[in-house]
């Protein structure tokens, strides 16, 4: 992974020091302050506010502890190696770009969009531009349903860029193509 600069598209990053090194600016890209649970919208801020919800605050889902998860997925991606800490990255010297647009009860595709543009060096309006643009996006999130245009345009957009977008397909055994984004064009 050395040279490498991936972005992880989550709930944001936790500070860990199986990890610290290899994280450089990031954005928190959720608009809804309610969402973001950290009393703002989009800001420079990518830090992991939990996304844990009850039934006050997410009637449709069942309740839930934070799952920390951005923080999860960067550390597979590129925690250190050979430090006796935690665990080892599959690229543990590649660059994370945290991309926070996961909270509380999920995200919005349009938050969701403008951090894949924004991830791959792409101009988002009012947004500072990407220092470390990403040659791969990773976004392990999704849900079901057709890819819709928003996020295909967003898609094209990175790809447009050279970027890379890995995608999850679920964790429930699904046929793939039910999974969106991961049954967008290009990914």
């Amino acid at each position: 992974g050395s040279g490498t600069v991936v972005a992880v598209l989550d709930t944001g990053i936790t500070p860990h020091s199986d990890l610290d090194t290899n994280i450089v600016a990031g954005y928190d890209f959720i608009s809804d302050a309610a969402t973001a649970r950290d009393g703002d919208g989009r800001d420079p801020n990518p830090n992991d506010a939990g996304d844990w919800c009850g039934w006050f605050e997410c009637p449709q889902i069942f309740p839930s502890d934070s799952s920390w998860h951005g923080t999860h997925v960067a550390g597979t991606i590129a925690a250190v190696t050979n430090n006796g800490l935690g665990v080892a990255g599959v690229a543990p010297s590649a660059r994370i770009v945290p991309v926070r647009v996961l909270g509380t009860c999920g995200g919005y595709t349009s938050d969701i969009a403008a951090g894949v543009v924004w991830a791959s060096g792409g101009t988002v309006s009012g947004i500072p531009a990407n220092a470390y643009p990403a040659r791969v996006l990773n976004l392990s999130l999704g849900g079901s349903g057709a890819c819709g245009t928003t996020m295909q345009n967003a898609i094209n957009s990175a790809r447009s860029r050279s970027a890379m977008l890995v995608i999850s397909a679920g964790n429930s055994n699904t046929n793939a193509s039910n999974a969106s984004p991961a049954n967008c064009a290009g990914v």
